[in-house]
């Protein structure tokens, strides 16, 4: 079809050789005419395991959100080993930036041919960045952009844009009387950067939409055991707050903390686990927003053995719609 020689067809699938731009282009573009795969099994048979893709994402067992993301990810597992491609997770502690280094160092330790990463802790992934570019494996990362990084593909939402839905749904609700409350828990938020992103998403939106920046607060809670007494202070301090967002999936502890005192607080927050689910359906929470964890993983993960495995070039940027959830809705989310 394309008036050349089967090796020149195949240098320009397997990156392989010199080709004149002119014939690479026209080559490819008959390729995706014909919608054509390498036929993976046949390679795999000839030389055993074709790729290995590792996965650095914190341990889901103390965190569904997280339990989410590991579930997309064995759905992936599932769905590539018949091709001979093997994806190994490496779990860390969330609370734990040290956690978060052995992994690393244990991924370059054994070896990978791509990673993808949730880079929660923003400084020591940085690092393990940098060692991945210098021995030449690409990584994506989820959940989390870092834009100042050479990343193959992230695929995430927009987490400033993020915040400001948050910012807006609340906003709706209340008056201009009102005064409103960010909460960050148990994270260090000057390293975890997908905190910043909606913090700065959420103040954008309310001043730009004539929100004096006074009347907006920001509780950061250390340690989720403290919630109650630091929340109950802050309110009895500044009792104009009547709309609170939470920056995670552990809205759950603010919405107890309401219930329990029958606070009149409009509440908002991410991700639909089982205790954010019970307050929702109870009225303890107003929205919450979809990140979906899972589908953000596969994605990511089909995104590297695109890459890997077929030599496409994949998107820098892969941003997964915004859903918005109430109690009304939630249903259609459930799995």
């Amino acid at each position: 079809m394309a008036g050349v020689s089967r090796a020149t067809v195949g240098r320009v699938i397997h990156g392989r050789g010199v080709v004149s731009k002119e014939t690479s282009d026209k080559i490819k573009l008959i390729l995706d005419k014909i919608e054509y795969q390498p036929n993976l099994v046949a390679r795999s048979l000839r030389k055993g395991e074709l790729f290995k893709i590792a996965v650095l994402v914190p341990d889901g067992s103390e965190d569904m959100y997280w339990k989410r993301a590991i579930d997309g990810v064995e759905k992936t597992i599932d769905e590539l080993s018949s091709l001979g491609i093997n994806v190994s997770i490496y779990l860390f502690n969330s609370f734990k930036e040290v956690s978060f280094t052995y992994n690393a160092k244990q991924i370059l330790k054994e070896g990978c041919d791509g990673v993808l990463v949730a880079p929660v802790f923003y400084n020591e992934a940085i690092e393990f960045f940098k060692e991945c570019k210098a021995k030449g494996i690409p990584y994506a990362t989820f959940n989390t952009d870092i834009k100042e990084i050479n990343t193959l593909c992230h695929v995430g939402q927009d987490l400033f844009n993020s915040g400001e839905i948050a910012a807006s749904l609340l906003k709706r609700l209340l008056t201009q009387q009102n005064e409103y409350l960010i909460v960050h828990i148990d994270e260090d938020i000057s390293n975890a950067r997908h905190m910043q992103e909606k913090e700065k998403g959420i103040i954008h939106y309310l001043t730009s939409n004539n929100i004096e920046r006074d009347k907006i607060k920001v509780l950061k809670v250390a340690n989720r055991k403290s919630i109650e007494k630091q929340l109950l202070a802050l309110l009895d301090k500044f009792p104009k707050i009547k709309g609170v967002i939470v920056t995670t999936s552990k809205v759950h502890y603010v919405a107890d903390v309401i219930e329990a005192y029958k606070l009149d607080l409009v509440l908002l927050g991410y991700d639909l686990v089982r205790d954010n689910l019970d307050h929702l359906k109870k009225g303890n929470i107003e929205f919450l927003i979809f990140q979906n964890p899972g589908l953000q993983t596969s994605s990511a993960i089909n995104l590297l053995v695109d890459h890997l495995a077929f030599n496409k070039d994949v998107p820098k940027q892969k941003l997964l719609p915004i859903e918005i959830i109430v109690k009304e809705n939630y249903s259609y989310f459930l799995e």
